[in-house]
């Protein structure tokens, strides 16, 4: 029994020891990196949510930002201690400000899929109506027909550069004037295709 209980103490012994060493002694700042590597990873994690698309006015980078130049400042002063909390903080919120930018882009991305596909589908639609209205037509109708589908075409064409590109802003601010753009192609060949 005295044994059993010898082991209990040197694991409880052993519980303490490994707590201090990976939970107490890094936060104190005597184990893991130093504030200088803090504050550069949280530089680093900044600018990295700014490559994602954060805009400089969104709250967490603002904050990360603030926090960052804290960091700086009680480090210049001597304060590691402070500098490596500040470092820590800015780096949180850093990433924090990294994951809503990487929401906001699939978001983005998302929608301009969907305005990419509408576009598709006008665009195939188009192609069917002008196979309809080409059929039997004479050469100046011809003529004008493939001038409306050329301008349809490159309609569609600028959309869908601008998605691979991955400028879905542009897509989704585009797609509404290429609509009606697509549409009056339509009702000029359902016309043609009347006429016939």
């Amino acid at each position: 029994m005295g044994a059993l209980k010898r082991l209990t103490w040197y694991f409880l012994a052993l519980a303490v020891v490994l707590l201090l060493v990976f939970r107490v002694l890094p936060a104190l700042g005597i184990l893991g990196p130093g504030a200088e590597e803090l504050i550069q990873s949280a530089a680093d994690a900044a600018a990295t949510a700014t490559d994602y698309g954060a805009p400089a006015d969104q709250a967490q980078l603002v904050a990360a930002l603030a926090r960052l130049e804290d960091a700086r400042r009680v480090h210049k002063a001597g304060e590691t201690f402070k500098a490596r909390r500040a470092a820590l903080q800015a780096r949180e919120l850093a990433v924090t400000a990294q994951r809503a930018a990487l929401v906001e882009r699939e978001s983005d991305r998302r929608q301009a899929r969907k305005a990419v596909d509408a576009i598709d589908e006008a665009l195939n639609r188009l192609e069917e109506l002008h196979a309809t209205a080409s059929r039997g037509a004479d050469r100046e109708t011809l003529k004008r027909l493939l001038s409306v589908m050329k301008k349809a075409r490159s309609t569609g064409a600028a959309l869908f550069l601008a998605f691979e590109q991955g400028n879905y802003r542009k897509v989704t601010d585009e797609e509404p004037g290429a609509r009606v753009a697509l549409e009056a192609a339509g009702r000029e060949l359902e016309a043609a295709a009347r006429r016939r």
